[in-house]
């Protein structure tokens, strides 16, 4: 049986619920986080003699990292591009000419020779990127903000490093430009409103969806709980909501009167903070960790080097449900005129990476956790928002003999060029080759899926139709499920971190999918790969953690991916009523055949793990996800881990898991209670801590909880959807049930559910919110739910629910299907029909007179002429 270990705070995380909250205001969010990160972020110390001077963290993060780098003072820069001066600077070079290479590091004054911003914003004696008591030379200086001076001397700085450096000249990499753009105002991609202070982006317009790491700017001392910490864990779920295909996320944060950088890293398990590096002290400590970011390969700022995309895409958009709809693929906008095709290769495997010889210029953007001990954190910085002229962006010639494409948007690693050579010319036409998707429509078309890139699994290369969901949570699965061809045939790719680093928690899923082989409804496990990272390692959110502490223990998680067949329909696609019902039947057999003859119990009845399999002439309902199922034991008592999400938990395991959190909490603030008492200093909210963890919950879970879920899964679609093939609901409902039945307050949901079924009254309020499609199965709903109604005390058998379905699932008509192709083709060609008629009316209006013309001898040929031309 799998052990699935809870967090301190047994709370649920933002990736349990089926629909994120309908946050866009910044605190809002902010505050949502720091619950989501809750005991999660662990934060180094500083490392000893012996250590590596980098720490545990940033020695992981940046091992692929292997170039030989100039100690700091061996950097040079033309007078003339340091762009910020002070009285310090002007007397040292008061006789150089602007052509002179002169050190950037003053190594006996210890500070740099580029005036960095000392002061707060908000001191308007001192404009910004001059040292207090200096004298500007000029005003465009004076109006120079603190962000814009960091991202020009970041750029600068850049061009020093490869410039005393031929071998990162030599490697390949994409272009890019640190950019204060976006200090004052909203960066795009994000109904989140944030506005990160600096920006590392290849793109020329960033976007949350393509930026590669956030920098956050604070004259305050650091302090996780303060604001500005809070933001930078907004960011990171941004980042990761917007790039579902990252293994982790960096932000980098500049405190201290902006003397301390500190990296923050952001994954599926939490969090974890860098030592603090003070950037005037320790010179080649931030020099590594700047060239690390941007010369190293894309795995040292988070991505998965197995995985590359060929075209311009973004993860679901769908606001309220982590389905998929058809949406015409858009063709990726060149930035360049120039392209290149790529030389396609025979392999059909994936050569092993070679990441020390391909690294890539990431594009970064700001966050920030800030500073603190007991300063005040008054600083926010700058003070409008103007685009950053920054020193030329580094660019890198390609070697001849690799003809990879190099558009100055793409990103280039020997690893990703690897998966890009299999791609053929023909698949190439408007495309881009990242292995960062640029933020665009998504490009699903059911009727004409389009390769969009690459995915490794062991040695086989599987080609990207189309992303089906991806989840939006920080802490969690983060589940990306694609739709991959090999061989013309096609699979579904699950790429998912598992909770746990043993191998017989982490292989719980495939384990469960052997036993269930053969069972009709479920999916047949083709092949899996625990993913590795370019060392050959296993990827293991452990590794980044130098040291577990009692409230992060259990919290590692592995990253694994799973191929499977067949590829069905998301249940909200159904096509008829009755397919719909029928699917739902089909489930309640699958649960039982479970149950009965294999004493397995699933335990994650979801709407996104509910399918429709197409066979031939009919179709079927189909059950996935068995990552969380058990062998069924005798007191029906099992880890809490795994219990579901939340919408479509039954009322019992809500219940329970409530009274735990309860607990939780409880516990929580006798700890705060007795820390304030103390004379030691108590830990901030949101880091890890060496307090005891509460000891592994259990709860009762039954197959009736089960077939409580698919009754809250049937509501919700009746509810959400207005049609078949995944037609959602337009307009708001307020305070409708399905709210009421998602929150992160567990108490309440449980209160709610329990209301539901106790409550006669509650019965209209779930047939008077269905949509009108679903009028029919009103009869359904009401004898499902009365059937549920003492479900607590009197668990529900499966002969009661798959009674009800088939006796309701006989009275729908047969004909519905083609009734509603008729209606759709009626529609489509009265849309088509207002368009045409549109444009001759447009064409009528907007007329061109055409010259006069000599009358022809020939009859008929006047008219046919000035009515479509030459009929050849």
């Amino acid at each position: 049986m799998a052990c699935f270990f809870r967090t301190v705070d047994n709370g649920i995380k933002l990736s349990s619920l089926v629909s994120i909250p309908d946050v866009t205001d910044v605190p809002a969010m902010n505050k949502i986080m720091s619950n989501e990160l809750n005991q999660l972020v662990t934060h180094e110390d500083t490392p000893k003699a012996s250590q590596p001077i980098l720490g545990h963290l940033l020695t992981q993060i940046f091992q692929s990292f292997t170039i030989p780098l100039p100690d700091v003072s061996n950097l040079k820069i033309p007078f003339g591009k340091i762009l910020h001066h002070n009285q310090r600077i002007n007397e040292k070079f008061s006789s150089t000419s602007p052509d002179t290479l002169v050190p950037l590091y003053d190594t006996e004054a210890k500070t740099w020779n580029w005036a960095l911003p000392v002061d707060p914003p908000e001191n308007g004696s001192t404009p910004a990127g001059v040292d207090s008591g200096s004298e500007s030379e000029d005003n465009a200086t004076q109006e120079t903000t603190h962000e814009e001076n960091f991202a020009a001397f970041l750029n600068a700085f850049a061009s020093c490093l490869s410039r005393s450096q031929s071998e990162l000249v030599a490697m390949r990499f994409a272009t890019g430009t640190w950019s204060a753009a976006n200090a004052q105002k909203a960066l795009p991609g994000s109904a989140i409103k944030c506005k990160p202070d600096i920006v590392l982006s290849d793109d020329i317009s960033a976007k949350w969806g393509n930026i590669r790491v956030s920098a956050e700017l604070t004259h305050s001392r650091y302090q996780p709980a303060m604001r500005l910490g809070k933001a930078a864990d907004t960011h990171a779920y941004i980042m990761m909501s917007e790039q579902p295909w990252r293994r982790f996320a960096l932000i980098l944060s500049f405190t201290n009167k902006y003397h301390h950088l500190r990296v923050l890293m952001y994954d599926h398990s939490g969090g974890a903070v860098s030592p603090r590096f003070d950037i005037y002290m320790q010179p080649n400590a931030f020099l590594h960790i700047i060239a690390a970011i941007m010369f190293g390969s894309l795995e040292c700022v988070g991505y998965d080097i197995t995985v590359s995309f060929s075209r311009i895409v973004s993860p679901p958009r769908s606001k309220d449900i982590h389905g998929y709809r058809p949406i015409r693929n858009t063709p990726a906008q060149r930035s360049s005129t120039t392209d290149h095709a790529v030389t396609t290769s025979s392999s059909d495997s994936l050569p092993n990476p070679d990441v020390s010889s391909g690294e890539a210029l990431e594009s970064v953007v700001s966050d920030d956790s800030d500073d603190s001990d007991d300063s005040d954190e008054s600083s926010s910085d700058s003070a409008h928002d103007s685009t950053e002229e920054s020193p030329s962006a580094l660019h890198d010639s390609m070697d001849e003999e690799n003809s990879s494409p190099p558009q100055p948007t793409a990103t280039r690693s020997a690893p990703l060029l690897s998966l890009i050579s299999q791609i053929p010319q023909a698949e190439m036409t408007e495309s881009i080759y990242s292995v960062t998707p640029l933020p665009s429509q998504f490009p699903y078309s059911t009727q004409s899926p389009e390769p969009c890139g690459k995915i490794r699994v062991g040695e086989k290369i599987y080609t990207i139709k189309r992303i089906l969901f991806a989840t939006r949570g920080l802490v969690g699965r983060g589940t990306v499920c694609y739709l991959v061809t090999l061989d013309d045939e096609d699979y579904i790719i699950k790429d998912h971190w598992v909770l746990g680093k043993d191998d017989n928690v982490v292989l719980n899923k495939i384990k469960m999918l052997e036993l269930m082989d053969n069972v009709p409804g479920i999916p047949r496990l083709v092949d899996y790969w625990v993913v590795e990272r370019s060392d050959g390692e296993p990827d293991i959110t452990r590794k980044y953690r130098h040291k577990e502490r009692r409230s992060t223990r259990g919290t590692s998680r592995t990253h694994v991916r799973l191929v499977l067949k067949p590829c069905g329909r998301p249940l909200h696609m159904f096509r008829t009523l009755k397919e719909f019902v029928r699917a739902l039947r089909d489930i309640v057999k699958i649960l039982q055949t479970a149950v009965e003859e294999r004493q397995i119990l699933h335990r994650d009845c979801s709407l996104n793990n509910a399918m429709i399999l197409d066979e031939l002439g009919s179709s079927e309902g189909f059950l996935i996800d068995w990552e969380f199922a058990v062998h069924i034991a005798v007191d029906n008592k099992y880890p809490i881990g795994g219990t579901g999400t939340v919408p479509f938990m039954s009322r019992g395991l809500l219940n329970q898991v409530a009274i735990l959190q309860q607990q939780a909490n409880s516990e929580l603030m006798k700890k705060k209670t007795r820390a304030h008492k103390s004379t030691k200093k108590p830990t901030t909210p949101k880091s890890s801590s060496d307090s005891l963890a509460l000891p592994i919950s259990f709860v009762v879970h039954r197959f009736a909880d089960d077939l409580e879920s698919l009754f809250f899964i049937f509501a919700w679609v009746c509810i959400k959807f207005s049609g078949p093939n995944g037609m959602v609901r337009q307009g708001p409902l307020p305070n409708s049930l399905l709210d009421r039945w998602t929150s992160l307050d567990l108490e309440a949901c449980a209160a709610f559910m329990i209301t539901f079924f106790a409550n006669p009254a509650e019965e209209k309020c779930l047939t008077d919110e269905f949509h009108p499609y679903f009028r029919d199965l009103i009869p359904l709903a009401t004898e499902w739910r009365k059937a549920l109604a003492d479900n607590m005390i009197h668990p529900v058998t499966f002969s009661t629910i798959l009674g009800i379905l088939n006796s309701h699932l006989n009275k729908l008509p047969d004909n519905e299907e083609l009734a509603t192709t008729v209606n759709m083709l009626k529609n489509d060609a009265a849309v088509l029909a207002d368009r045409f008629k549109g444009k001759r009316l447009a064409s009528e209006s907007f007329s061109v007179v055409e010259p006069k013309r000599q009358k022809s001898h020939h009859t008929g040929d006047t008219e046919s002429d000035s009515a479509s031309g030459s009929d050849t």
